[in-house]
C-alpha cells in the first residue's frame, strides 16, 4: 500500500530536498539492480529458471518504483518552477496536519 505524506519546507530548500529524495532512491535502486544482476548475470539455466524468473520479477517492481519517485520528483519541481518564476499566481492550497491514503 503507498501512502501519500506531506511536510513544508522553505522555499529555499526545495532543490536540496528534491536533490536529497533523488540521490535516496537511486541508491535504493542501484542497490537493487546489482544484487538482482549477480543472479541475472550467471543463472540462465534449466536449473536455475525459477530463481531468473523471479529476479526478473523483482527487476521491474524496482524499476516501476524508481519511475514512481522520478515522477514524483518531476510533480515538485514543476510546482517549484511555478512558485519561483510565475509568482503572480495564486498559491495552491495548504494541505497541514492530514495523510492521503491510496490503495494501488
Amino acid at each position: 500500500m503507498r501512502v501519500n505524506i506531506s511536510y513544508s519546507v522553505e522555499l529555499e530548500q526545495v532543490l536540496e530536498k528534491v536533490g536529497e529524495l533523488y540521490h535516496h532512491e537511486k541508491n535504493k535502486f542501484d542497490d537493487k539492480k546489482q544484487e538482482l544482476e549477480l543472479i541475472l548475470n550467471n543463472a540462465f539455466t534449466d536449473e536455475a529458471l525459477g530463481h531468473v524468473s523471479k529476479a526478473i520479477h523483482e527487476y521491474r517492481l524496482a524499476m516501476t518504483s524508481f519511475d514512481i519517485k522520478l515522477h514524483e520528483i518531476s510533480n515538485i519541481l514543476n510546482g517549484y518552477y511555478s512558485i519561483r518564476y510565475n509568482p503572480d499566481l495564486p498559491a495552491p492550497e495548504q494541505e497541514t496536519d492530514e495523510i492521503k491514503v491510496e490503495n494501488e
